[in-house]
């Protein structure tokens, strides 16, 4: 990783504070930017999954047990957290409990990464990992959606699929003809993801994204303080009880720190820029989006402070 990728965490709070500053400066340009969150998220995931082959994601099975463990906890236990957090912090407010499920039932197929890296994590065995996360995710999220919330929120199956379809499937055909084509040309695919790094593609779209996301979703969230309110607890309460589970659940698996780190990162980080596009173009809702927007304010700080954890755990007597 790039000195740049190691500060991306402090960077994204920077592009927090500075769409909300956007908003306050040139309102108009503001209500604009909405259209720059689609596409950017387009692109952010398209890059990533050019990173990535067959071969990349088949390592991730060579660690059946890890897999095991990661998929069981990002698929399973949390969606299962997710929606008990919703009833019981969120009752009576459909909206926002689709939009808490939404943000917390979709990991993180890229700055969860950086953290690992950041914790000493296995980035090796995270990238593997990711393919796995993208296939289960487009899988089963119409279905969390529709299962715990379909009746109460009205949410159409149709729509949901038609944005994971255009946010998460389309970048990744994208990416496959992009490295077809390379190989047929014989340029070799790692030169061009050393000119996406080179001019930081990721890290410019990722900062791209947060700041349109706040810019042109900040008067709802000025308009809307108190429901801003009734979503810290259960977001922090999310992030909490799976970071303790993660390194509960490493422990009795006596994994290695770097695999411990990795599982609390899959597990903790969520996916919050595909979450947006579809909150956006899949529900007529603003509350939707606006809680899926207020999720990356929480949940980075709170990131933040994992990896001191871990650092400081890892750096811990071999006693304990």
């Amino acid at each position: 990783m790039t000195a740049l990728d190691r500060f991306q965490p402090f960077l994204l709070v920077a592009s927090i504070a500075a769409g909300l500053g956007l908003h306050q400066l040139a309102p108009g340009v503001a209500s604009a930017s909405g259209p720059v969150v689609s596409i950017g998220v387009f692109v952010l995931i398209a890059v990533v999954m050019l990173g990535l082959d067959v071969a990349t994601v088949a390592g991730s099975f060579r660690h059946r047990r890890f897999l095991a463990i990661a998929v069981g906890l990002n698929f399973v236990i949390n969606p299962a957290l997710a929606w008990a957090l919703g009833r019981i912090f969120l009752s009576g407010q459909p909206d926002l409990r689709v939009g808490l499920l939404l943000f917390l039932v979709t990991p993180c197929i890229g700055w969860y990464l950086i953290f690992t890296e950041l914790a000493g994590g296995d980035t090796g065995l995270g990238v593997s990992l990711l393919g796995v996360n993208v296939v289960l995710q487009v899988l089963l999220l119409p279905l969390y959606l529709f299962l715990f919330e379909g009746r109460a929120a009205g949410v159409e199956i149709g729509g949901i699929v038609v944005s994971i379809a255009t946010f998460l499937v389309g970048p990744a055909l994208l990416a496959a003809a992009v490295r077809a084509l390379t190989g047929r040309s014989g340029l070799p695919i790692d030169e061009v993801l050393e000119v996406v790094d080179r001019f930081y593609v990721k890290t410019v779209a990722l900062v791209a994204v947060i700041v349109a996301m706040f810019a042109s979703q900040a008067q709802l969230i000025l308009d809307n303080p108190t429901v801003v309110l009734r979503l810290v607890v259960p977001m922090i309460a999310f992030f909490v009880v799976a970071f303790v589970v993660a390194i509960v659940v490493a422990a009795r698996a006596s994994l290695p720190d770097d695999q411990t780190a990795l599982l609390v990162f899959t597990t903790t980080s969520r996916n919050s820029e595909a979450s947006l596009a579809i909150a956006a173009t899949a529900f007529a809702s603003p509350l939707v989006a606006l809680t899926v927007v207020v999720g990356p304010v929480i949940e980075l700080p709170l990131l933040v402070l994992m990896v001191r954890a871990l650092n400081r755990l890892a750096g811990a007597p071999a006693s304990r």
